[in-house]
């Protein structure tokens, strides 16, 4: 991907070209404007929060405007036979896709994940609430393959299912696990974007499941998992359950499931505001795709 080849400075001088004048892009990426001076004289002087920032600039400014050309079609990412019953093969590939889905929201590093589900028991120097990320969302992508793949029963997906994956994901970390929120709900790093309205979620989720429960392609799982976002069901922990879906409704398909990861991350957030605020899907089903690829070929 593009985003990932350009150094920062690069970015920032094709960023500052879009914005202008430096006050607004100190202010879009959430800085004082004196940082950009500063980054320019010393590049590793900045922090992991605002490279991400940049990224999603970069993306949203340059990137999806190149994928959002009409007409693009998109082979089917089919589950490989020899990942079935394969361990050597299917074990490194739910590690790296469970540490993938929560990089992309936690700050969690890859050591502390590793050494979670390998002890299944709190480390020293880690948190309980990485602990229980970690191990929660391990355990519970490796029981969906388990129950699609290996015992050949598919995934229901009802609104029952859907707070049953919550509870499982967020067990230690959240009281309301399994619950749906009663409260407004923040997005986070998707800029513009509302939630439903709590007293609206019941009605929206049983319209979700009724439109998107069945998704069989890589296109409707994609507009499916954006319209999960948006609705945001939960107070936390939205965006593991979504992705938990996707792993679902790929395998029910026998297809293969997206990977997102650090490597992809800015562009997950930039397509999924750019299909929400514009209902345009094409780059985050081509990022699907893409993802898929990443994914059969790790």
């Amino acid at each position: 991907m593009k985003n990932n080849t350009l150094n920062y400075i690069d970015k920032l001088d094709r960023l500052q070209a879009v914005y202008g004048m430096s006050a607004s892009l100190s202010e879009a990426i959430g800085v004082s404007r004196r940082s950009l001076p500063n980054w320019r004289d010393r590049p590793d002087s900045i922090k992991p929060q605002y490279r991400f920032n940049i990224d999603v600039l970069y993306c949203k400014h340059f990137l999806i405007p190149e994928w959002d050309a009409p007409e693009q079609s998109f082979t089917a990412v089919l589950l490989p036979d020899d990942f079935s019953g394969n361990d050597a093969l299917l074990m490194p590939f739910l590690r790296r896709l469970s540490y993938g889905t929560i990089e992309i929201e936690s700050d969690i590093s890859k050591d502390d994940f590793e050494r979670a589900i390998d002890t299944k028991k709190l480390p020293k120097n880690m948190s309980r609430q990485h602990f229980h990320e970690a191990v929660n969302t391990y355990f519970m992508l490796k029981w969906l393959w388990q129950k699609t793949i290996q015992y050949a029963e598919p995934f229901d997906i009802s609104e029952e299912s859907i707070k049953h994956l919550h509870a499982s994901l967020m067990q230690g970390i959240r009281e309301d696990a399994g619950f749906y929120s009663d409260k407004m709900r923040v997005m986070g790093q998707l800029a513009g974007v509302s939630t439903t309205l709590p007293e609206d979620i019941p009605e929206e989720m049983n319209r979700w499941v009724y439109k998107c429960a069945s998704a069989s392609s890589l296109e409707e799982i994609a507009k499916a998992h954006a319209y999960f976002i948006a609705i945001h069901p939960f107070g936390d922990g939205n965006g593991r359950v979504g992705r938990a879906l996707v792993m679902a409704q790929c395998l029910n398909a026998r297809l293969m499931p997206p990977l997102f990861d650090g490597q992809n991350r800015a562009m997950y957030y930039a397509a999924m505001e750019h299909a929400m605020l514009h209902g345009r899907h094409i780059p985050l089903v081509r990022l699907f795709h893409e993802s898929a690829q990443r994914g059969k070929q790790a």
